[in-house]
C-alpha cells in the first residue's frame, strides 16, 4: 500500500502531464493557423503602373509604310526590219545610247537613234554622175517628213550635222549621212537604209536577247527596259488612298540607303492578286500597279533588284495630345473619356478625339497635358 505523499505526487505528475499537452496542441494548432492562413490583402496604391500610360505632345502622321520592289521595270520587245545572219549581240545589262550599235546582222551594225516615228523609207539621194557636157537637170522634188526629222536630229546631236532646223531633207543632210556611215566603216553612199537604225524614245538597258548568234534576223531580237531603276508598287484596287502620280514618296532601299521618289503612273487595270495555291490567298483583292521614279539614281548603286519600303505620305497634326486608342472610354451618354491617375485615385475627363494613327489618337480635354498618367487596357 502506497503512502498518501506518494499518491499525491503521482496526480501532480498526471495534472501537469495533461496540462502539457494540452498547451502543446493548442500550440501547435495556433502554429498551423498561423501558417494556413493566406496573407492579408496589402492596400492598392492606385492603378497598376504597366496599365498606366503618359499623355504625350507630338506630331501624329497618316503615312503608310507598304511593300515594294526595286527593279529596272517591265521589258519590252525590240525590233529590227534587217534580214541576214546575226553575228553580234550586246551583252545582258549592256546600257545602249543614241549612235551606238545595238546589233549587227551580216556583220553590218543597226543604230539606236531617239525619236517618236520609225523610219519608213529610204531617205537619201546617192551623187549623180553626170556626164561631161551633160545640161542640168532639175533638182528632184523635196523629201520631208516626221522621219528626215528623226534623221536631221539625231545627226545633230552625234555631231554630223549642224542645227536641223527644217525636216526637209537637204544636201546637208545626206553629207552628214555619208560622215555618219563612214565613221561606222560604211560605205559613205549618202544613202540612209530604214533597216540600220532601230528608232526608241530614250536609252535602253538590255534584258536578254531573243535570238541566239548565227540564228536569222526575225522581227523580235531582244527584251530591254529603261536604264533607270524604279520602284513598282502593289496596291488593292479599292485602297489607293491618295496614290496618284507626281506623288513624293519616301523610299529605303534594299541596300540600306533612304531616299526619295516621285510616283510616275498608276495603272488602271486591275490584275488578279498573286496566289501560290493556299486557302488564305481567297481573300486577296486585285490589284492595281503604281511606277515610282526613283529621285536620285545613285541611291542604288551597286545593286539592281530587291524589296524596297515605300512610305505614302498622309495627313499631319503637329504638337497635339496623344494616347493609345486603347486607353478611351466610351461614354454610356455618347463620346469619349480617359481615366487620369490622381495619385491613388482616378478622375474621368471627357475628351475629344482628332486625328486616329499607328493605334494613336489625338485628345483635347479641360485640364489634360503633357506627363499625366491614364489608364490603358494594354
Amino acid at each position: 500500500m502506497s503512502s498518501p505523499g506518494t499518491s499525491y505526487e503521482r496526480s501532480r505528475r498526471a495534472i501537469a502531464l495533461v496540462v502539457g499537452t494540452v498547451l502543446v496542441a493548442g500550440a501547435g494548432y495556433a502554429g498551423y493557423r498561423m501558417f494556413d492562413r493566406p496573407p492579408p490583402a496589402v492596400a492598392s496604391d492606385g492603378p497598376d503602373p504597366a496599365a498606366t500610360v503618359a499623355i504625350e505632345r507630338t506630331d501624329l502622321s497618316q503615312a503608310r509604310e507598304l511593300s515594294g520592289d526595286l527593279g529596272y521595270g517591265a521589258g519590252r520587245s525590240v525590233k529590227t526590219r534587217a534580214t541576214g545572219t546575226i553575228t553580234w549581240l550586246p551583252k545582258h545589262g549592256s546600257t545602249i545610247a543614241r549612235g551606238d550599235v545595238l546589233l549587227r546582222v551580216n556583220d553590218k551594225p543597226v543604230v539606236l537613234f531617239y525619236g517618236g516615228t520609225p523610219l519608213f523609207r529610204t531617205l537619201g539621194t546617192p551623187p549623180a554622175k553626170t556626164p561631161p557636157g551633160t545640161p542640168p537637170q532639175p533638182p528632184p522634188p523635196p523629201v520631208s517628213g516626221p522621219d528626215v526629222k528623226v534623221v536631221k536630229q539625231n545627226l545633230a546631236a552625234l555631231g554630223f550635222l549642224g542645227a536641223p532646223g527644217s525636216n526637209r531633207l537637204t544636201s546637208a543632210t545626206a553629207k552628214a549621212i555619208m560622215h555618219w556611215q563612214e565613221s561606222l566603216d560604211l560605205a559613205p553612199t549618202g544613202v540612209l537604209d530604214p533597216a540600220s537604225v532601230v528608232v526608241l524614245p530614250d536609252a535602253i538597258r538590255v534584258d536578254s536577247p531573243k535570238v541566239a548568234l548565227g540564228d536569222p534576223a526575225p522581227a523580235e531580237v531582244l527584251t530591254v527596259t529603261s536604264t533607270n531603276k524604279i520602284v513598282t508598287l502593289p496596291l488593292d484596287a479599292d485602297d489607293t488612298a491618295g496614290v496618284r502620280a507626281g506623288l513624293k514618296v519616301k523610299l529605303s532601299l534594299p541596300n540600306g540607303k533612304a531616299t526619295t521618289g516621285t510616283v510616275r503612273a498608276v495603272s488602271t487595270d486591275a490584275t488578279p492578286p498573286p496566289s501560290d495555291g493556299n486557302p488564305s490567298d481567297a481573300g486577296k483583292k486585285p490589284q492595281l500597279t503604281a511606277t515610282i521614279a526613283l529621285d536620285q539614281q545613285t541611291a542604288a548603286a551597286g545593286i539592281d533588284s530587291g524589296p524596297t519600303t515605300v512610305t505614302v505620305p498622309g495627313a499631319v497634326r503637329k504638337g497635339v495630345l496623344v494616347v493609345p486608342v486603347a486607353a478611351l472610354l466610351a461614354l454610356r451618354e455618347g463620346g469619349y473619356a480617359v481615366q487620369v491617375v490622381n495619385g491613388t485615385t482616378t478622375t474621368l475627363v471627357g475628351v475629344k478625339t482628332g486625328m486616329f494613327a499607328d493605334g494613336n489618337v489625338e485628345i483635347t480635354g479641360t485640364g489634360l497635358r503633357p506627363g499625366q498618367k491614364v489608364v490603358t487596357t494594354s
